[in-house]
């Protein structure tokens, strides 16, 4: 691992390994947090859970931090959120998370729902946020300046719009009061119509999480999730999106170390083809025995980036995603990658810049919409 200083390959290396507290910072008792969140040189984000048999550790000290590996140190510098993290909001990079129903995924919410696991009838799924609580801390998240864009988490709902007509009101409620983008992750509606209207609502980037390249590896894993909603419709759902949503704003996550690299590479030439963005985490990165050694995960990171590219799939959307390992990302990792990304990544952190990314949106959307609502309409929705 003597080259995981490539911020990149060192992104993938915490994301599959996770990162140990050096002994001297104090934090190895039940206070310790069970992530943390690095700014990697070249503005990368990455959330790291902790994990005490990691190779990499976390040395912190006044005004330096650093992550020790076996090439040496690399200088980082560590999140501090205070007060815009709350029970109702996790920070993650710049992006205001909010968890409804506990929310649902690895990378998304740190978790898989029981839904997902099959033990829907035995288990507390979480809580539904009061729209007031989640306008107050998102409100906390921006004042502070932390906080660039509101992502929306949803645990398992039942029905055919997987929850939509729960999040309907948060998205008013989200736009009447912030001047923001807002992303979102579900589980994908059996009814198509209903991602139409999730763009339609204002939902700007949308993901339905695979997180299983494979049917096998989803039955094994995910048993609940491939029972009653199946690898089709989420694949379906994703097509649709691709469809509507801009270039590059519809993702989807697969873990590493959960199915065979075949499948991996057969799930990502399969989600590039629907023009889905592919994006890359893990189940547990203290699991170890599963996941693919360094360089293979860098392999296939790199192939997307080159695959998306080829497709001409944007990938500026998916930027500043801390917990799940992005295209954008893996610029790092290819030899004379095209610098337009970048440029596009650097105009869109200024002021002027991002006012400019949403006012495009808005009117995307409202053109868009128009065509969506007319449908609606001659459906009596």
């Amino acid at each position: 691992m003597s080259d995981v200083v490539n911020p990149a390959r060192l992104k993938l290396a915490l994301l599959r390994s996770g990162v140990a507290l050096d002994s001297a910072d104090g934090e190895k008792d039940a206070a310790a947090p069970n992530t943390v969140d690095i700014l990697l040189p070249g503005d990368m984000w990455v959330t790291a859970k902790v994990a005490q048999s990691s190779p990499l550790t976390l040395v912190r000290s006044p005004g330096v931090s650093a992550i020790r590996h076996q090439g040496g140190e690399t200088a980082v510098r560590i999140a501090s959120f205070g007060s815009a993290a709350s029970r109702v909001v996790t920070m993650r990079s710049t992006w205001a998370t909010v968890m409804l129903s506990g929310g649902c995924g690895q990378s998304a919410a740190g978790r898989t729902c029981a839904f997902c696991r099959g033990r829907e009838l035995t288990e507390h799924a979480g809580e539904v946020w009061p729209i007031e609580s989640v306008v107050a801390a998102v409100r906390a998240a921006f004042d502070q300046g932390d906080a660039e864009l509101v992502h929306l988490v949803l645990g398992y709902f039942p029905g055919d719009d997987a929850g939509l007509h729960v999040l309907r009101p948060y998205l008013e409620a989200i736009h009447r009061h912030f001047d923001t983008m807002v992303a979102l992750t579900m589980h994908p509606p059996a009814d198509l119509r209903m991602v139409d209207l999730t763009y339609a609502e204002g939902v700007d980037v949308i993901c339905y999480n695979l997180e299983a390249a494979g049917a096998e590896s989803m039955r094994r894993h995910f048993p609940g999730r491939a029972r009653y909603l199946g690898r089709k419709r989420y694949l379906s759902a994703l097509a649709r999106a691709a469809q509507i949503f801009p270039g590059g704003a519809v993702w989807s996550d697969l873990l590493l170390d959960i199915s065979p690299r075949a499948e991996i590479d057969a799930a990502v030439a399969e989600l590039v083809a629907a023009g889905v963005l592919p994006t890359f985490g893990v189940l547990d990165p203290e699991g170890g025995a599963d996941a693919p050694a360094l360089d293979d995960s860098v392999a296939i990171a790199a192939a997307a980036f080159h695959a998306a590219s080829h497709a001409g799939i944007g990938l500026g959307w998916m930027r500043d995603v801390s917990s799940t390992f992005t295209p954008f990302d893996a610029r790092y990792l290819v030899s004379g990658a095209p610098q337009s990304q970048s440029l596009l990544h650097q105009l869109s952190r200024n002021r002027l810049g991002a006012l400019t990314t949403r006012s495009l949106a808005r009117m995307r959307r409202r053109l868009r919409v128009r065509r969506v609502r007319a449908s609606f309409d001659s459906s009596h929705l």
